[in-house]
């Protein structure tokens, strides 16, 4: 039997400032008091979520740091949650809003309270990021937010964080707590095509990253990608195959490091960079392929807004 779906959709207004969507803020409730009953705050070894502090308002641009052709830092002010290392916000300018839709970025960094602020790094790659890009001072961004299940801090451990390009933009907070824990610098090891593409470094904290760089043209640090980089380490015994790795960047990167770390038995989390139209589970556009294993055991798709975006990554079939 054959049948006919028809989706109704309605116009939504963009929150006022100060204002939530209640709507999008009961979605969030409902989805963490399940995880609570299942799983008391961290579910795994490998991530961890507050989504129940989501809502959704519009924010005034505080500043706006220009970093080479197409990055930029995009300061908002709050008031802002506690958020977590490696969960993300949806970001969409007000003047362009509803005809654009938002767009996921990680924190970078957050001041949580109502005099603090956020901020965010943003590639400027296409019409939704350019619209945030060109939001001038004081004007009005709509945020919806902490969204997804970000990194733990690993306290019992001493990870290793592999970046490329904007996907360095997760590991500032988990940096910043490590820090403020008393716990060892965290190791980094940023690459890029070439030097002017490793941006961002200049606002972690003094003192909280061991930094290992590595450019493709071999214009700054080590000559090659960040795999070559971490696979020399190894060899040097600069860092241990025992010491988680965490991994932010381009899909192909992502699969190459966590195939290199099934291989060699190293623990890998990774923050999945997926484009999603909603943010909280309810479009399923964001959905990636599964074992179907552990927690997503009998599934064959997660959602990355919900599920993750950081994911153990021998949870996922990559590519």
């Amino acid at each position: 039997m054959a049948m006919a779906i028809v989706l109704v959709t309605y116009p939504m207004m963009a929150p006022t400032r100060g204002a939530t969507i209640q709507g999008i803020h009961s979605i969030s409730v409902l989805v963490s008091k399940n995880r609570r009953e299942k799983n008391p705050m961290v579910d795994g070894s490998s991530s961890i979520s507050n989504t129940g502090a989501m809502n959704s308002r519009r924010h005034f641009v505080r500043s706006k740091e220009t970093l080479g052709e197409k990055d930029m830092i995009l300061t908002l002010e709050g008031p802002f949650p506690k958020v977590f290392p490696g969960q993300f916000a949806m970001l969409s300018s007000v003047e362009h809003w509803p005809v654009q839709l938002p767009r996921p970025l990680s924190y970078f960094d957050v001041e949580p309270g109502n005099a603090g602020w956020a901020r965010f790094l943003i590639k400027v790659i296409g019409p939704g990021t350019r619209a945030l890009a060109s939001a001038e001072i004081g004007a009005e961004v709509c945020v919806t937010g902490p969204l997804g299940r970000g990194f733990d801090l690993w306290k019992d451990s001493e990870p290793v964080c592999i970046a490329g390009g904007v996907g360095l933009a997760p590991f500032l907070l988990l940096a910043r707590e490590r820090k403020a824990a008393g716990m060892p610098p965290l190791k980094i090891l940023f690459g890029g095509a070439n030097q002017a593409a490793l941006v961002g470094q200049q606002a972690f904290p003094q003192g909280a990253v061991d930094w290992e760089l590595s450019t493709d043209d071999g214009s700054e640090g080590f000559e090659g990608n960040v795999l070559e980089l971490y696979r020399s380490l190894l060899s040097q015994g600069q860092v241990s195959a025992n010491s988680p790795v965490l991994c932010c960047g381009p899909d192909p990167m992502m699969a190459a490091v966590a195939r290199f770390c099934a291989d060699q038995g190293t623990p890998c989390s990774v923050s999945l960079e997926t484009m999603m139209a909603c943010g909280y589970g309810v479009c399923n556009g964001c959905s990636v392929p599964v074992r179907g294993e552990g927690r997503f055991a009998g599934k064959t798709y997660a959602r990355t807004c919900v599920d993750g975006p950081v994911f153990d990554a021998g949870e996922l079939l990559w590519p």
